[in-house]
């Protein structure tokens, strides 16, 4: 069972919208819905907060499971759209992808890893969104890393087809048509 919950994120006096999902497990992740595109700073600050924190001298215990989401991950989902039954990117998602690939790129950043979620309404057979969720993912992927220079190995993709929409939309709403980025606990 998911709890819903609306909360608002503002950041230097702009508001956006986003949902806290808690899930059954008990992990609470927070998915922030954007309708523009935030800055690179904003959006590092969002998906790797101890990195946009300034460094202190402190000793630090990482877990021994590598590549894995955060617990505490908050989830951008980006309105990254794409023609129907295409892996296209649209223009109009290319100024939210610039963002991301500019804060990969800050030395803050530079280490940082994250995991791209496709995401798809439940329109279609759940193979077939399966794979065009994976397609789109990898198309994200493919468009940072030879746009920016980003290192393959520090995004990772996985397609979710129409499996997890969002909570109180319809499954064929077409909000559910995103891509979502993770931050990877290193």
């Amino acid at each position: 069972m998911f709890e819903r919950h609306v909360r608002t994120l503002c950041l230097k006096g702009v508001c956006f919208w986003g949902l806290i999902v808690a899930i059954q497990a008990g992990i609470a992740e927070e998915v922030k819905i954007l309708d523009k595109p935030l800055s690179a700073e904003e959006m590092g600050r969002l998906l790797f907060p101890d990195k946009a924190r300034p460094k202190t001298r402190s000793l630090s215990f990482s877990s021994s499971k590598t590549k894995q989401v955060a617990e505490d991950s908050i989830a951008l989902a980006l309105p990254i759209q794409f023609d129907l039954n295409s892996a296209e990117l649209q223009e109009e998602a290319k100024p939210f992808l610039d963002e991301i690939g500019r804060m990969l790129t800050m030395d803050q950043f530079r280490q940082g890893r994250l995991l791209i979620e496709g995401h798809t309404d439940a329109t279609g057979p759940e193979s077939y969104n399966e794979w065009l969720s994976r397609k789109r993912a990898e198309t994200v992927k493919n468009y940072l890393i030879s746009r920016f220079a980003i290192e393959p190995h520090r995004l990772r993709i996985v397609g979710l087809g129409e499996r997890k929409p969002l909570p109180g939309k319809h499954p064929n709403d077409p909000l559910n048509r995103r891509v979502e980025l993770h931050r990877i606990v290193q």
